[in-house]
């Protein structure tokens, strides 16, 4: 590592592992446009509560701070920012199950927490029920997508999708993990289609930022212009 005049503190999110990794994609393209290093202090005080199964270059991921750190600078999020098109050095810190196809395209649909009046970054249950109709047309009449799969935190709407779909659905495997790394698995998949992920709701930051750090398209709806989206950065396509 570099002299500790280049290492810097900075206190995570207590948060959803999308918002995290948004933190982490910026700060590492600071630190490396910097020649910096961050000790990144993985906050576990709120709700959200997940293990650090991911690694950032030039980025040291810690609990807390040891008493050698005392004397670091702690840096706040008003200094960083994201140019389009910087790739992302990582690595997941876990031994995904072994993969026996590839799949074109990966669908992620958010609902739960994320269905509300429609406002802002938040679907209405209407509005959901649509981005679903609109995925399986899109995946039915689309002659360059053979293969798919969907990661979802909703059974039934993930059963609807799959029973109406006509093109090939690759099983994921979790039957070797703890229940707790399921999130884990499901970004991990997130990251690894040969095409594009279908981002099936308003807004996901856990869809965004996989999309980013795969360096693959993230198809969208109209509709998500009006969210947090654009200030990703990320390589988005229109779908309707």
């Amino acid at each position: 590592m570099d002299s500790p005049n280049n290492r810097f503190i900075y206190h995570g999110r207590s948060d959803g592992i999308g918002n995290r990794i948004e933190e982490l994609i910026y700060i590492q393209e600071y630190c490396i446009e910097n020649r910096l290093w961050c000790i990144y202090v993985w906050n576990n005080s709120g709700f959200r509560s997940y293990l650090p199964l991911i690694t950032f270059s030039r980025i040291i991921i810690v609990r807390k701070i040891e008493p050698s750190m005392k004397d670091l600078e702690i840096m706040k999020n008003n200094v960083f920012q994201r140019t389009k098109g910087f790739l992302v050095k990582y690595d997941f810190l876990f031994k995904p199950p072994s993969m026996v196809l590839e799949y074109d395209t990966i669908v992620h649909i958010r609902g739960t927490d994320r269905l509300t009046d429609g406002i802002g970054d938040f679907s209405s249950y209407n509005q959901l029920n649509m981005f679903i109709r609109n995925t399986i047309h899109y995946l039915n009449s689309n002659s360059d997508i053979q293969t798919y799969t969907i990661v979802s935190d909703d059974e039934p709407y993930k059963e609807t999708m799959k029973s109406e779909i006509k093109k090939k659905y690759v099983e994921l495997c979790y039957d070797q993990h703890e229940s707790s790394a399921k999130d884990w698995l499901d970004y991990y998949y997130l990251t690894k289609p040969k095409q594009s992920i279908i981002m099936c709701c308003k807004f996901s930051s856990f869809s965004i930022t996989a999309s980013i750090l795969a360096n693959k398209k993230l198809l969208v709806f109209s509709p998500s212009l009006g969210t947090n989206l654009p200030r990703y950065k990320a390589n988005i396509e229109i779908i309707e």
